[in-house]
């Protein structure tokens, strides 16, 4: 049945909203697109640089899961299609995966958070033990040695390791509110979990988080549209999905490579190229990673951060 124009218009109209919602939603009341007061500035670092930088990364990746994971694709779909082009989950993971250190301290921040980012979080110790436990785990592999090496080469930062892990705890974990005068928001649970808004869906940028909520029935994959190789290290995946009933027309992901690599990556191109389009390369195939500041009582911290293929 051909779809009225009416129809073809609210639809693409809806497509557009979700497609845009990562974007919007990093966008702060007060945020300077320009400000840098928590991280210095320096010199541009060139595309080649940065492309160089990544594709070193993952050769680093000794973390890397891809060879616990077996991957589903299934059918191609498009961004509006109403129909489920995959009747199977996306992921099957073997529990060897979960045994990898740094998957493991990932895992257990997952109930953490709420879900809705209108609701004050509740920041207790042990939630803070568990943030420290995976930032230390995080700290102390090669590749992110080797970020900070990269980052304080382009004077970016100091040289006093202390600096840098609170940049990370910084940007990453320190909470903030989406709206309402609610402290619940940070870059981690947007971009390592997911957050619902307003009935809209967004985030959920890590396939570790999308497994569980898959598990659990939580999160229904339908397809994808694009995918990149990364060899025998993952890929880099554009669907589509529902989470909690909820439609988003477009998700992106890495599916198989470590949160380390995953948050090297991110960091790196918010310190560098922060609302810009970050072009990187992994396994010899290019893309661009696209990260959003949230301005939030005088500081910078990650709004949103993708892969974008």
């Amino acid at each position: 049945m051909k779809m009225s124009a009416v129809h073809y218009v609210v639809v693409l109209g809806l497509v557009a909203i979700a497609v845009i919602s990562d974007v919007y939603w990093s966008r702060g009341n007060n945020q300077n697109r320009n400000a840098t007061s928590n991280i210095p500035n320096s010199g541009e670092v060139k595309d080649d640089e940065l492309r160089e930088f990544s594709e070193s990364l993952l050769n680093k990746d000794v973390n890397n899961a891809a060879k616990y994971v077996t991957i589903n694709l299934q059918s191609k779909t498009t961004s509006r299609s109403e129909r489920d082009e995959a009747p199977l989950p996306l992921l099957s993971i073997d529990k060897e995966a979960f045994k990898i250190s740094s998957i493991g301290k990932l895992l257990n921040l997952h109930d953490n958070y709420v879900v809705e980012s209108n609701v004050n979080e509740h920041y207790t110790p042990q939630e803070k033990n568990e943030e420290n436990n995976l930032l230390d785990d995080i700290l102390n592999t090669s590749i992110m040695q080797h970020t900070r090496n990269f980052l304080i080469e382009k004077g970016k930062i100091g040289r006093d390791p202390k600096e840098f892990k609170d940049i990370m705890r910084e940007i990453w974990f320190n909470m903030y509110s989406r709206g309402g005068g609610r402290i619940g928001s940070s870059g981690f649970e947007h971009v390592f979990l997911t957050e619902i808004k307003k009935g809209q869906v967004s985030g959920l940028h890590n396939w570790i988080y999308f497994n569980d909520a898959e598990k659990k029935n939580e999160a229904n994959y339908l397809g994808y549209m694009k995918k990149i190789d990364l060899g025998n290290k993952g890929i880099i995946l554009k669907y589509h999905f529902t989470f909690h009933g909820i439609d988003k027309p477009v998700g992106s992901m890495f599916i198989g490579t470590s949160p380390e690599l995953e948050m090297a990556l991110y960091t790196t191109c918010f310190i560098l190229r922060a609302d810009k389009i970050c072009p990187l390369k992994l396994y010899g195939s290019r893309f661009i990673i696209r990260t959003y500041t949230y301005r939030y009582r005088g500081k910078n911290m990650i709004g949103s951060a993708f892969p974008d293929i």
